[in-house]
């Protein structure tokens, strides 16, 4: 097998704190180290929730990988809720001097309109069948720091009351018309999210005197952004562009339209200084709030990803292969069959990845991730022996991680003895809003299970 083959050159790439023999030496047949394997290496299971992720340090985005937006609700998972804080950056000149618009400068220019685009990235544009989403918008209460750190569960304050004039908002990952008015002499086609916001926001611009423009801060003090959230179930979610992704599209952000003194359209772009979401989820009454209940659930357990669902597994065999060199180690873990739960219309995770707590108690990727990264190993060469894509085989699908140097440390007492099972959070084409039923290790067809080859060096 391929992965065994690539597991051997890791090891000699990486190490141990146990020198493993050298491949091919010339040894008398005496002298030749013993080689084994266990295929049903024992552990235990339990579905815990995920911890949040860090997505935000200050104004800067730890991940250019964008974000998800919208509502979904079912008997298997719960409720999956997205919703997006915007913070406002106004344009600003060479010398950083914030831009003061005719709107406000010149009396008898007024804003016809102010439209919210988002653009949709369209390498992984949905997750689910739902098109249309259900939207409510709220102003910020306060300018958000840009000192802090933002977790994918941070809630910022809001004041006032709906200021999206629309119910909802229709998406599509075909490139559609970016702007309502003839801005341009030729048309400007992108993927995008529009949402046109309330008269009350028009005519708040309309009264903003130059004082407001005076700095950057003190726009966010009249403007400190918006809060959009779902307003109902939207039967999936729209997958937007990150900052670093859209640094192409112009038109990203809140729009506001007016003719300038000339009677041309004009536009003034506020842009967004930061994209800090916030992924809550309801498990109440479903088939997943019964896993988390459990102390171990050894039969069926779950992954959800973007800080909802990991399992946990806890090795309860290391004693027997004590002295030993781990050679290979690979979790295989299919996905359970569950009457009435289908991933027809919510997909399967394309990839899952293997997570252990560092001594701080944070979730961190496992060593053989950590060291093939330092290593001049390509990308493609170490997801191949890292695994973890959703394979399929005589009809059954299954994933199956490694985790080979790091069950080695787990042998020789350097991390605890357990691993967490997640959705990719690491790569950038993922949809990782994905979710499965897995079969646990007492399942009783096709369990999941720790396979081991080892050398006995003893």
């Amino acid at each position: 097998m391929i992965k065994v083959l690539f597991a051997t050159a890791l090891l000699l790439l990486l190490g141990s704190c146990t020198d493993p023999i050298t491949v091919g030496s010339d040894l008398l047949g005496d002298d030749r180290a013993e080689v084994g394997k266990v295929t049903d290496l024992p552990f235990t299971a339990r579905v815990i929730r995920d911890d949040s992720t860090l997505t935000v340090q200050g104004a800067v985005a730890t991940s250019p990988v964008g974000y998800s937006f919208g509502q979904f609700e079912d008997m298997t998972f719960g409720r999956t809720r997205h919703s997006l804080y915007l913070t406002s950056r106004p344009p600003s000149s060479p010398s950083n001097l914030t831009l003061v618009p005719q709107f406000v400068s010149q009396p008898d220019v007024e804003v016809d309109s102010i439209v919210l685009i988002l653009p949709i990235d369209t390498l992984k544009p949905f997750y689910g069948p739902g098109r249309e989403f259900p939207i409510r918008v709220l102003e910020l209460a306060e300018p958000a720091s840009g000192m802090a750190n933002y977790y994918s569960n941070a809630v910022l304050p809001t004041r006032g009351g709906n200021l999206a004039r629309q119910a909802s908002f229709s998406a599509t990952a075909a490139p559609t018309l970016v702007r309502d008015t003839a801005v341009t002499t030729s048309p400007q086609l992108l993927a995008h999210a529009r949402i046109r916001l309330s008269d009350e926001l028009v005519n708040r611009f309309n009264g903003l005197t130059t004082e407001a423009f005076t700095t950057d801060s003190i726009f966010r003090l009249n403007f400190p952004g918006l809060l959009v959230e779902p307003n109902g179930d939207s039967d999936g979610l729209v997958y937007l562009l990150s900052s670093a992704q859209a640094n192409g599209s112009i038109y990203r952000g809140i729009n506001v339209y007016y003719q300038d003194t000339s009677g041309t359209q004009a536009s003034y772009r506020i842009d967004l200084r930061q994209i800090i979401p916030n992924y809550s989820y309801d498990y109440g009454g479903s088939l997943v709030e019964s896993l988390l209940t459990r102390d171990t659930a050894q039969d069926l357990v779950a992954i959800a990803g973007e800080g909802s669902l990991v399992t946990e597994f806890t090795l309860t065999g290391l004693d027997s292969l004590a002295g030993r060199v781990i050679n290979q180690a690979e979790l295989t873990i299919p996905v359970a069959q569950v009457a009435g739960v289908s991933y027809e219309e919510y997909p399967l995770p394309t990839r899952v990845e293997l997570f252990y707590r560092t001594g701080t108690g944070t979730l961190s990727p496992i060593t053989d991730r950590l060291a093939l990264a330092r290593s001049p190993a390509s990308a493609e060469t170490v997801n191949l022996l890292i695994g973890g894509p959703l394979e399929e085989e005589n009809g059954i699908r299954f994933y199956s991680p490694a985790f080979t140097v790091h069950l080695q440390r787990m042998v020789d007492g350097e991390v605890p003895p357990r691993i967490y099972l997640r959705v990719t959070p690491i790569l950038s084409n993922e949809v990782r809003a994905a979710r499965a039923l897995l079969n646990g290790p007492q399942a009783p067809t096709r369990p999941a299970s720790i396979r081991v080859t080892f050398t006995n060096i003893d």
